[in-house]
C-alpha cells in the first residue's frame, strides 16, 4: 500500500511539472503505426525496467527537447533506473527509441564530456524547441521575481532581482522569458527565468550564440540574487507583453464554457480561504510549450477549470468559487495548499480579475 501511495504521488509530481507545457512527442503506438503507414518494418528490441519487468522498445530517431524544469536520465526506463545524469529545461537530445512504458531511450553528450545514453519520460519531452541561446549580461530595469520556470502557473519563486541590478543573460524563451544564471544567497551558480521586460534587452538578434542547448557558460560572472520580500512587481514586468495566442476577442483556440451556478440543493463542505489568481494559455501563465492542455489530459474551459494542488482536492472534484461551480482539472508547481488558479481566456483578463482571497467549497455528491 506504502508503494503504491508514493507512486501516486510521484505520478502527480511529473504531471504538474509538465502540465498545459508538453507538445508532445509520438509514443509507442503513434511511432509504430506511422512505420506501418510507410510501409516501413519496426525494429523491436526488449529491455529490463529494473524491476524485473520487459519493456518493449521500437527504435526511432528524432530531435527531442526538455520541457520540465529539470529531469534525469536514467539507465532502465523506469524510475527505479541509476541516475546517469541531471539535464535543464530546453536541453537537446537525440532520442533512438521508443518504449511501450512511456519512456524514450536518448543520448545526450556535452562538449568535453562521454556520451550518456538512457532514458526519460514520454511527457516532459517535445519535438519543438522555444529557447534561443546565447550569452550576454544585461542591467535591469524592473524589478521582478525570479522563478525556477519560465510560466506563472509552473514556476515557484525563488527570489527577486531589482532595477540596476546586473545580470548573466543565458537564453530566452518565445522572447517573452529571460533565462538568467545567478548566485544564490550562499553564492551557489543557479538558472531561472524573468520576464524580458523586467531586463534592458538591447538587441536580441544580435547576442552572440555560445551555449548548447541545454547549457550555460559557468566561466561567466554571474549576478546576484535577492530573498524575495513578496513585493516584487511581477505582474508590472510583463507589462505590454503579448503571448503568440491572446487576441483582443480571446485566445485562438481556447475552449470557452457557460459559467455555473451552485445549486440550491447542493451540500456544500467549507474548505476554508483561499487565495484566488487567474491563468490562461499563453506562455508568460504557462510557459514556453503551452497548449491548453490539462494535467488531466482533457482540454482547459473557462467557466470550468482550475489548477489546485490535488493533494488537498482531488482531481475532478467540483468547488464553489463565489457561488460559481468549477472543476479541480489542472495543477502547477506554484499551486500550493489553499491556492487555486482559475483558468481563463486571455492574459489580460487574468492580470484584471487580479489576485484575492475567498471561502471555497466543496460540492458533496
Amino acid at each position: 500500500m506504502k508503494k503504491q501511495i508514493c507512486a501516486m504521488i510521484l505520478c502527480m509530481a511529473l504531471l504538474c511539472q509538465a502540465s498545459a507545457v508538453n507538445a508532445g512527442v509520438l509514443n509507442f503506438e503513434a511511432t509504430v503505426n506511422t512505420y506501418k503507414q510507410d510501409n516501413k518494418q519496426p525494429q523491436y528490441f526488449d529491455i529490463d525496467d529494473g524491476s524485473g519487468n520487459t519493456v518493449r522498445a521500437v527504435a526511432k530517431e528524432d530531435i527531442v527537447y526538455v520541457t520540465a524544469k529539470d529531469t534525469v536520465i536514467r539507465s532502465v526506463p523506469g524510475e527505479s533506473g541509476q541516475k546517469l545524469r541531471k539535464v535543464l529545461l530546453g536541453t537537446k537530445l537525440q532520442r533512438v527509441a521508443v518504449c511501450d512504458n512511456g519512456w524514450s531511450k536518448v543520448t545526450f553528450q556535452k562538449k568535453g564530456e562521454d556520451k550518456v545514453i538512457g532514458y526519460v519520460l514520454n511527457q516532459i519531452l517535445s519535438d519543438q524547441t522555444q529557447m534561443k541561446k546565447f550569452t550576454e549580461t544585461v542591467a535591469v530595469k524592473k524589478d521582478s521575481d525570479i522563478l525556477d520556470f519560465p510560466g506563472r502557473k509552473d514556476g515557484e519563486v525563488v527570489g527577486e532581482i531589482l532595477e540596476l541590478d546586473e545580470v548573466l543573460r543565458t537564453g530566452s524563451v518565445n522572447d517573452v522569458w529571460s533565462r538568467i544564471l545567478y548566485q544564490d544567497t550562499n553564492g551557489a551558480d543557479q538558472v531561472g527565468y524573468v520576464p524580458t521586460e523586467a531586463l534592458d534587452v538591447k538587441d536580441t538578434d544580435t547576442s552572440k550564440e555560445t551555449a548548447k542547448a541545454g547549457e550555460t557558460d559557468q566561466q561567466e560572472d554571474a549576478g546576484t540574487i535577492h530573498e524575495s520580500d513578496g513585493t516584487g512587481i511581477f505582474a508590472d514586468a510583463v507589462d505590454g507583453v503579448t503571448a503568440a495566442a491572446d487576441t483582443s476577442d480571446g485566445a485562438v483556440g481556447v475552449q470557452v464554457g457557460n459559467p455555473i451556478a451552485v445549486s440550491s440543493d447542493a451540500v456544500l463542505k467549507p474548505l476554508g480561504t483561499f487565495r484566488i489568481t487567474h491563468y490562461c494559455p499563453c506562455s508568460i501563465c504557462c510557459g514556453p510549450w503551452a497548449n491548453g492542455i490539462t494535467a488531466t489530459g482533457v482540454t482547459a474551459v473557462t467557466n470550468r477549470t482550475i489548477a489546485v494542488d490535488p493533494t488537498q482536492i482531488p482531481y475532478g472534484s467540483k468547488v464553489v468559487i463565489n457561488g460559481q461551480v468549477y472543476v479541480a482539472e489542472d495543477c502547477g508547481g506554484a499551486i500550493k495548499t489553499n491556492c487555486i488558479d482559475i483558468y481563463v481566456a486571455t492574459h489580460e483578463e487574468g492580470e484584471s480579475k487580479g489576485v484575492y482571497y475567498t471561502d471555497v467549497y466543496l460540492i458533496q455528491e
